[in-house]
């Protein structure tokens, strides 16, 4: 028998590994290395414009040849006011046709590193660029492209222009759209509801622009340099992410910590010198809660912008990355700046490191999101975890959440392409809001406990890479100890809603000689939505007695009949209120008297729509 040396086995073991991160495959606490680039970008600051040259190193991990690549121009979209992103935008003809929010792309240059130019082969449709291949590339090759490229900056729209003398740089670049394992490529048109999808790389990009501006970026600072034409280069690298953002100021101070080993940066304008402790407060206690929670935050740098992202735009998320434009609002009045920060670095796991699919199953992030800001709320404010106080109303995250799902809860499923929801409002609305409940609702029938080991699970099984709905389905359920996928299903493909109601209660005396003081009990309840889910049901008795059931709500009423020592004074389904989606919770309790029901339901009702009220008030 031939035994190899341990020389011999260590050559294979390398020989191993280089071909398994080839593929494109993780190595231990490493994304897969599928698109990476090297950008080197100028800004012309007069005229608005980015000149770069980029190459960039796409791996075939399919399992089929393909004789075209797939990127994306995202800039394109800006090109005039019939372009998907602006047909399809809330705004008005009179802005959308402004010349100032025109932008483009130009591909000037696209080639095989070191070999033929394909430039001429190159098929434009708006924001997709279709490139054919000479030869096709097969499972497991590479390919290295060097492209030469233009971008006309408008002024700041979405997420990406200029605003005087502030830059914003978001989707900017030429970027390799996601091959599916199919050997489907994933690339949509820039919509103007729904976000991005890539696959994990490595980046490595030099900023050169006037020598008084002050950049940051994703990833972490290798470079600072002073060039002889009056200009600075700032070089970034960041591993193992998904994308690219960068904004610049001359007018950026810097604030700076370190929270567990990471390098927190928040680059702020002087006007809001008063809004940095507070902002960097909130952001230290999310990097630590959400780590505990969730799982270890991969990086040991992160970068807050103090940045409008123009119309449309509203804070704005990248890996290591987000921007805030800090509040106004007295924190005694509205916890703003607490709500956008959790909010924003909450997507530093759900979209920055478990990469779901932003454009075709968003509320994998979005809800994600909007659940864990909640969390995060709860856990820093405690009893005082109220995002509003006015007029001595007192609002938390989810009443927020219940109002915003109940504004278009029946439209449109939580998984859907987000550019083929009915409207804005129903995306909103059910892709954050009812998405956010979903989760409430499921972590309230497993239990604090359980629920946070569902969620580091989730977190640690897809790391760095892109889960689906099912994938979550099957991990709830596998964690969960039940089946649960059903309820699940309803909820996430479905358009019903969850309301249940007390019909009717009574007691009457029992009849017989040995039914003395005994009273027949009658509780009417009905399910009124199509979302089936079990709910508990409290019933209390004039003498203090209460009696707990749990109704599996399949059919459309049940009838609990009870012998009772006294007769009913009330029934109420949901009494912890551990249902969050229930649409109606006014019509959830019943009393014997006809007056005190009255009152009751009025005074919900009435504070009900003035929490409604207070919303739209504050959302504008």
């Amino acid at each position: 028998m031939h035994c190899c040396s341990a020389k011999s086995l260590t050559g294979l073991l390398v020989l191993f590994t280089l071909a398994w991160a080839k593929a494109g495959m993780s190595a231990e606490g490493q994304a897969p290395r599928i698109a990476s680039y090297r950008i080197d970008v100028r800004l012309d600051v007069e005229g608005k414009r980015l000149s770069g040259k980029e190459i960039l190193t796409f791996v075939n991990t399919s399992r089929v040849s393909v004789d075209t690549l797939l990127l994306h121009l995202y800039p394109n979209a800006f090109g005039s006011d019939t372009t998907t992103l602006m047909r399809e935008s809330l705004f008005p003809d009179r802005i959308k046709g402004k010349k100032k929010y025109r932008g483009q792309m130009k591909v000037e240059r696209v080639g095989f590193m070191g070999g033929p130019d394909l430039t001429d082969k190159k098929m434009i449709d708006e924001t997709i660029m279709k490139l054919p291949l000479p030869d096709p590339l097969h499972p497991q090759e590479t390919v290295e492209l060097e492209i030469e490229f233009v971008v006309d900056l408008p002024e700041l729209f979405l997420r990406l222009g200029y605003l005087e003398k502030d830059f914003v740089i978001g989707q900017w670049f030429p970027k390799m759209a996601v091959l599916e394992e199919d050997g489907r490529w994933n690339a949509h048109q820039y919509h103007f509801i729904g976000e991005f999808f890539a696959d994990f790389g490595t980046y490595d990009v030099s900023i050169t622009l006037p020598l008084e501006y002050v950049v940051g970026a994703t990833g972490y600072l290798v470079e600072n340099r002073e060039n002889a034409d009056s200009t600075r280069t700032f070089v970034f690298r960041a591993e193992d992410v998904h994308d690219f953002a960068w904004a610049a100021s001359p007018d950026y101070r810097v604030s700076k910590r370190v929270v567990d080993g990471i390098n927190l940066n928040f680059f702020y304008k002087p006007e809001h010198e008063e809004s940095v402790d507070g902002i960097m407060n909130c952001a230290e206690f999310a990097l630590r809660f959400y780590g505990r929670a969730f799982g270890k935050y991969h990086y040991d740098h992160f970068t807050i912008m103090d940045a409008e992202v123009g119309l449309g735009g509203g804070a704005m998320e990248y890996p290591t990355l987000i921007t805030i434009s800090p509040s106004r609002v007295p924190e005694e009045k509205a916890r703003v700046d607490a709500w956008i920060v959790f909010h924003e670095i909450a997507h530093q796991w759900w979209y920055g490191m478990v990469a779901s699919n932003e454009a075709e199953e968003a509320w994998l992030d979005e809800g994600f999101a909007a659940f864990s800001q909640r969390r995060a709320l709860e856990e820093k404010f405690k009893d005082e975890a109220n995002l509003v106080s006015l007029w001595g109303l007192k609002l938390n995250d989810l009443t927020f959440a219940r109002v915003g799902y109940l504004l278009d809860p029946q439209r449109d499923p939580m998984v859907k392409d987000s550019w083929k929801f009915r409207s804005y409002l129903s995306y909103r609305a059910n892709v954050y809001s009812k998405a956010s409940l979903a989760l409430e609702t499921l972590r309230n029938h497993l239990g604090r406990k359980k629920m946070d080991g569902l969620m580091r699970e989730y977190f640690r099984r897809y790391k760095f890479r892109h889960p689906t709905t099912a994938d979550f389905i099957r991990v709830v359920d596998e964690f969960a100890g039940e089946d649960l996928s059903s309820a699940l299903e309803q909820l996430v493909f479905g358009t019903g809603v969850c309301d249940y109601e007390v019909a009717s209660i009574e007691s009457n005396p029992m009849e017989g000689e040995d039914a003395q003081e005994r009273f027949s009990t009658t509780v009417v309840l009905r399910r009124l939505g199509e979302v089936i889910l079990p709910v508990e049901v409290l019933i209390r008795l004039e003498d203090g007695e209460e009696i707990r059931q749990v109704w599996d709500g399949k059919e459309r009423w049940t009838k609990i009949e009870i012998n009772t020592a006294s007769r009913i004074r009330a029934a109420m389904i949901d009494p912890e209120d551990r249902t969050a989606l229930d649409i109606n919770v006014n019509n959830n309790s019943l009393t014997a008297r006809a007056n005190d029901s009255v009152l009751m339901k009025l005074s919900a009702q009435s504070l009900f729509w003035l929490e409604i009220l207070v919303d739209w008030m504050t959302c504008f």
